[in-house]
Parts: C-alpha cells; sequence; structure tokens
C-alpha cells in the first residue's frame, strides 16, 4: 500500500472505519431486532397462556373443561397447547401434540411464574415453549403449555439480515466516495503547494506559497517551506554574489599577470627589466594563491567539511606569537601595540587556523588604526568560554555598514576610509575560524572611535605550569 498515493491510502482507511462502524452498527441493530421479535413472540405466547388459563378458572368441573378446551383449542393455526395434573398426565393436548413429547420445567406444585425454553423436534423443527402452573377450581394443580414454531420469527429475522447484507456494497461504495471526496478536498491545499513549488525555479524565486490558515497543519507546512525558500533565495543570492565578485577578485591579478608578460614580450629588455618584471608577478601570482586559498577555506566551511580537530592549542601562547609578528610593523606605523593579561586556556583545534583568525584581526586593526592610536589585546573567561578582544583606535565602523562587515567580499566605501587592499574575505574567514572552533565572532564600533572584535571559544583552562622560556615570552608581551 506504500506505493499507493496519499489520496487513496486516505480513502480506504476511511472507507475502511466507515465500513467497520457500518458493521458495528448492523450488528446492534440486528441483535436488537432479534431480542425485539423474540419477546414479540414471547408475548404472543404468554397472551395465549392467559387466555387458557382463564378458561380453566370459568370451568366448573373437568368434564365441562376438556369440552371447552377440546373445542377451542384442539386445532389451532399457529399455536399447540397441553394442560397436565399434578402427576404429570395429559389432561388435555392439541392434536398436534398427540406424538410428540414436551419437556416439563418440573412439578406443578413447585412451579412458580412463566418458564420459556426453545425446544428442537426431531423432523418438524424449533420450537418455543412457555409452562405455567394455576389450580382449577378444586384447587389442584395444573400444568398449562403453549408452543409455537419459530418459522415465522426465523423468517422475519432473516428478512432483517438479508436487508443489511443488501446495504453492504451500498454503503462500502458510499463510504469509497465519502472518503474520496474528503481526501481530495484535505489534500486541495498540498496541490496547490505542489503547483507554486514547481513553479520555483533560480530564475523565480520570488514566488511563495499560500498561507491560508497558519494554525493548522497544511498552514504550519507552508510557513514552513516559505521560510525553507526564503533561506534557498538568500543562499542564492549570496551564491551569486560570491561568483560574480570571486570572478572580479581573481579577474584583477590574471590581467596584472598578462599585461606584465605582454609588456615584457613587445621588445627586448635588459636583465633587471626581466627581473623586476618576474619579482612583480611573482607578488601577483603570491597574491593569486592566497585568495584561491581564501576561497577554499570559505567553500569548504560552506561544504559542512569541518575538520576533526585533536590538537590541544594554548590560546594564549599562540595570541603572543601572533602578536609578536606585528611589533615591526606598529613601530613603523607609530601604532601603540599591547596586550593585557591573557588566562591561561586550552582549545581543541588547529594552531594555523586560530594563528590565521588573529592575525586577520590585528592586520585589519593594524590597517585601520591611524598614526598615534593604539591596538590592545584582551583576554578573560565567561560563562565558562573564553573571551579574546581585539580593541583600536581607528577610523572605526558606521552603523549602517557594522550589519555586513562579515560579508564575503565586502569592503567598506575606499572614499570613506581609503583604500586598504585586500579582496574583503579576511573577516569573513575569521567568523567561518571561529565557527569550526564552535565559537563565535562580534564587533562593537563606533565612527571616529575605534573598533573592538571580541572572539568566544570554548575550552578549559591550562593549569600546567608554564616553562621558563613561555613565561619570559609572555611577561615581554604582555604590556
Amino acid at each position: 500500500m506504500s506505493r499507493w498515493t496519499i489520496r487513496w491510502r486516505l480513502t480506504l482507511r476511511n472507507a475502511a472505519v466507515l465500513t467497520g462502524l457500518f458493521a458495528a452498527f448492523c450488528a446492534v441493530m440486528l441483535s436488537l431486532v432479534h431480542d425485539h421479535l423474540q419477546q414479540q413472540a414471547d408475548q404472543w405466547l404468554g397472551e395465549e397462556l392467559r387466555e387458557l388459563a382463564e378458561e380453566v378458572n370459568l370451568a366448573n368441573d373437568s368434564s365441562e373443561l376438556l369440552g371447552t378446551l377440546r373445542k377451542r383449542y384442539a386445532v389451532h393455526s399457529h399455536f399447540h397447547f397441553r394442560v397436565l395434573t399434578e402427576t404429570g398426565e395429559p389432561l388435555f393436548q392439541s392434536r398436534f401434540l398427540s406424538n410428540v413429547t414436551l419437556p416439563t420445567p418440573g412439578p406443578a406444585a413447585e412451579l412458580r411464574g412463566q418458564v420459556v425454553q426453545d425446544l428442537e423436534i426431531p423432523e418438524v423443527g424449533t420450537f418455543r415453549l412457555v409452562s405455567s402452573a394455576i389450580r382449577d377450581p378444586q384447587s389442584k394443580p395444573l400444568m398449562l403449555q403453549v408452543a409455537a414454531p419459530k418459522t415465522a420469527f426465523r423468517r422475519e429475522f432473516q428478512w432483517y439480515v438479508g436487508t443489511v447484507l443488501a446495504m453492504v456494497p451500498i454503503a462500502l461504495l458510499v463510504a469509497i466516495a465519502t472518503g474520496y471526496g474528503l481526501a481530495r478536498q484535505a489534500l486541495a491545499p498540498v496541490d496547490e503547494m505542489v503547483a507554486t513549488a514547481e513553479r520555483i525555479s533560480a530564475e523565480r524565486l520570488d514566488q511563495r506559497l499560500q498561507v491560508v490558515n497558519p494554525r493548522d497543519e497544511l498552514g504550519r507546512l507552508a510557513a514552513t517551506l516559505n521560510a525553507m525558500f526564503d533561506r534557498l533565495h538568500r543562499s542564492i543570492d549570496q551564491m551569486r554574489r560570491f561568483t560574480s565578485d570571486a570572478a572580479h577578485e581573481l579577474r584583477s591579478p590574471i590581467a596584472a599577470l598578462r599585461t606584465e608578460a605582454e609588456v615584457v614580450l613587445r621588445a627586448p629588455r635588459d636583465a633587471e627589466a626581466y627581473r623586476r618584471t618576474v619579482e612583480q608577478t611573482a607578488d601577483e601570482a603570491t597574491r593569486l594563491g592566497e585568495l584561491v586559498s581564501q576561497l577554499l577555506t570559505l567553500s569548504r566551511h560552506d561544504a559542512g567539511q569541518v575538520p576533526i580537530f585533536e590538537e590541544t592549542v594554548r590560546v594564549d601562547l599562540l595570541l603572543l606569537d601572533v602578536l609578536g609578528r606585528f611589533q615591526n610593523r606598529s613601530v613603523e606605523r607609530s601604532v601603540a601595540l599591547s596586550c593585557g593579561p591573557l588566562p591561561a586556556w586550552l582549545v581543541v583545534g588547529d594552531d594555523l587556523l586560530l594563528s590565521q583568525l588573529f592575525y586577520n584581526l590585528i592586520d585589519n586593526a593594524l590597517k585601520y588604526t591611524p598614526s598615534g592610536g593604539a591596538i590592545r589585546l584582551w583576554g578573560h573567561v565567561y560563562g565558562g568560554d573564553l573571551v579574546i578582544g581585539v580593541q583600536d583606535t581607528g577610523i572605526g565602523i558606521p552603523d549602517d555598514l557594522l550589519r555586513r562587515i562579515f560579508d564575503r567580499f565586502y569592503r567598506v566605501d575606499p572614499s570613506q576610509n581609503g583604500d586598504r587592499g585586500g579582496a574583503g574575505l579576511g573577516l569573513a574567514i575569521c567568523q567561518a575560524i571561529a565557527e569550526m572552533h564552535r565559537g563565535q565572532i562580534e564587533v562593537t564600533s563606533e565612527a571616529g572611535e575605534g573598533s573592538c572584535f571580541q572572539v568566544t571559544l570554548p575550552g578549559e583552562p591550562d593549569h600546567q605550569p608554564l616553562t621558563e622560556e613561555e613565561d619570559i615570552a609572555l611577561a615581554g608581551e604582555a604590556i
């Protein structure tokens, strides 16, 4: 049945339920009809028994009683009668019972009320028998019995059964038709969703499913699908922008390489000219390689190819090592570079990726901090995680641009902040590396005052004592 459509599965299940209910209703109804017919037959037997008792009570003696019984009860079209004495001897019986033995429920003197029972008479059929005891005018106990065949009862009950059985196919067809109609009506919104979803493509991502009732199951399904289409729309837009920006960024160094090669090949050059061309080519190739490496890092992150880290990294020592690479550059740019106390903290991760994360942040801060400014690193433990801050007194980021600072290939307008170079992938890579280590990165900034990037990394404190070289390095860097 799993290969059938949901509509037909719902139809058959609905038909099965309705058929089961109909069968239960018919069973209960036939049981009630059976009991009603039986009570009606017993009522008729009781009336005949009361008439027989009245005749017995009206008779003055046995002769008169026999005469009356033979006249009225010897032959009857439907009922058969018998009167027994106290000793069980037949005082009177209908002609039909002359060769038939009827059971007695007990002595007449001990019988109380009416006793009704079914009996099977060989070669005749099933009869319903009612017995009762009374006293004649001489106060002698007599047993009165009235029997009637159950043929009419069975015939009438079989008619009801036949009528119900004849209604079963009709009821089944009605159940199937009703179930199909209900299933069709219930699944009509699904058909509309399918039609709308089929119209949605990469070129037509603006269409959405209609949410008629957001509180029912189909409404929640449509809302969930619309949310998925929204995410898909944003992802495709980001992919398009990413592809366009990547092509633009790759085109620039490739065009530079081609131009330099064409210029140097136009005419013979001396060795010095060739050396400068080769150096420029090497610089462009290095830039191109770094850009490709950054794109590869981001694409792996997007594809969910998160590496399994097994190495334990001492973050505070790693930060001091990265900070040391910027000492000369900070002096050249007249920017004060300092580091506050850092907690000894261990993170399960990759030291190269973490180094790239903090290198990008410090490099970014140094690019956008003018001469005479300052850059400070600090760290503290908050909520069981290590929070590292890279704070500068640079030009800051306007509020309207702050939300896009981690977008790929996004760079602040050079007309506002000057062109600092780069492809605009540094902060996007920082965010990806932080997420690879189950952390996060946030930024707060104020235009003209500076920015502060905070990296949160889960881990645990390191209680191992530092070596003498590490202690000297830590003391020398924490200014």
